[in-house]
């Protein structure tokens, strides 16, 4: 019993020791390139994010926590319709919420409430009628979206503080994917 007792006593403090230098290393390494210094994010690669406006109604609810996978733009390229988080430099390290509507290269526009892509109509379904009333989401003149950048939208359009009012996101600056809500 002595021995068996003994045993575990070790494989514990081993256990104490290893975990969190394995952490540690991780944390450091940063393997999944996440630009935040969030410990849940730089070793287990997610991340969770506390929705505070209403900027992405009606699918994504002021308070709803999502779990964003941190780092997944390291190994895919960003696509139209990703509900991703973001930094904006002029927001010193606040993080942001909000969809990819256009890529690098593409013109964007809004005509009678409607986004368009080169001139083609973009089908969005998760965009509620109600929040697209005012004369900024009714309306927005055509756009270039210059290479290495990405026109961002809410899709409460009505209130979104977007690419239609500041700068459009350089893609460094995209840092994570939004791949759960959690109710």
């Amino acid at each position: 019993m002595s021995l068996l007792r003994r045993s575990l006593v070790r494989v514990l403090m081993v256990l104490a020791i290893l975990v969190p230098a394995a952490s540690l290393t991780m944390y450091a390494l940063n393997p999944f390139g996440v630009r935040s210094m969030d410990p849940r994010q730089r070793i287990l690669g997610h991340g969770l994010y506390r929705m505070p406006s209403s900027s992405m109604l009606p699918g994504i609810v002021p308070g709803q926590v999502l779990v964003t996978r941190a780092g997944h733009y390291t190994r895919h390229p960003p696509q139209r319709g990703d509900v991703v988080t973001l930094l904006l430099p002029a927001h010193q390290g606040q993080v942001w919420l909000q969809r990819i509507v256009g890529l690098p290269g593409e013109t964007v526009s809004i005509v009678d409430g409607t986004v368009h892509i080169d001139g083609a109509a973009l089908e969005e379904p998760y965009v509620a009628a109600e929040n697209v009333s005012a004369e900024h989401s009714r309306a927005f003149p055509p756009t270039p979206v210059p290479p290495g950048h990405y026109f961002m939208m809410g899709d409460n359009r009505d209130n979104s503080m977007d690419s239609r009012f500041q700068p459009m996101t350089r893609r460094e600056d995209i840092t994570g994917k939004v791949v759960r809500a959690i109710p």
